[in-house]
């Protein structure tokens, strides 16, 4: 088992020789199962990079009040532990996939809903290889998505946290290049496959 908390609101991941993950959230050993590292991995950034405490998050959360366990949000954080207690709108839902699996658009609109539901400003989709972070748009249709720069840290003031949900994301120029790049070797590929089309049918 790794050690605990460097400092007193720090976290580690732990593990023990049972094949387990501790979950500092629900506060108990769970199944390390590909997808349950990212997530542990990476609340460990949240709480000690971004600042935000175990107390004001919820994992595993039920928001359709149905019961389904396929519609429970990986993660859930509120801008404290007492909005929480109260029941108040989260900040944040993000959704976890495991490394061995490309964050897809079905992702997107699974976060998204899940966001609408409780009406989270916030969502986020991640992986240990990618990071992408949304804002919800109330005044859209669902499937509209809108990706943003980041997310803010726990002590970010309101005014902030505005001002971050205005921020879109810009391409930089590598990665247009790298877009336009990927755009040429699909309709490559498609002449390619159409001429080897024609080939056949003229055989």
């Amino acid at each position: 088992m790794t050690t605990a908390a460097k400092t007193k609101n720090e976290i580690t991941v732990q593990r023990n020789d049972k094949g387990q993950i501790f979950s500092h959230v629900r506060s108990k050993w769970v199944f390390e199962t590909p997808e349950e590292r990212v997530r542990q991995e990476w609340l460990c950034v949240l709480v000690n990079e971004y600042g935000y405490a175990t107390e004001q998050m919820g994992e595993e959360l039920d928001l359709t009040g149905r019961g389904s366990a396929q519609a429970r949000a990986d993660l859930v954080i509120w801008r404290s532990k007492d909005d929480k207690q109260k029941g108040n709108t989260p900040l944040m839902v993000i959704e976890y996939k495991s490394d061995n699996i490309t964050i897809s658009p079905a992702d997107y609109a699974q976060g998204e809903m899940y966001a609408r539901l409780c009406e989270a400003p916030f969502f986020v989709t991640h992986n240990n290889k990618e990071s992408r972070f949304w804002r919800v748009r109330k005044d859209k249709v669902p499937g509209y998505l809108e990706e943003i720069e980041s997310i803010p840290h726990a002590d970010a003031s309101d005014k902030q946290i505005t001002a971050m949900l205005e921020r879109l994301k810009v391409f930089r120029e590598d990665e247009f290049a790298d877009l336009l790049h990927r755009c040429h070797n699909i309709i490559r590929n498609r002449d390619h496959l159409g001429k080897s089309c024609k080939t056949s049918w003229s055989v």
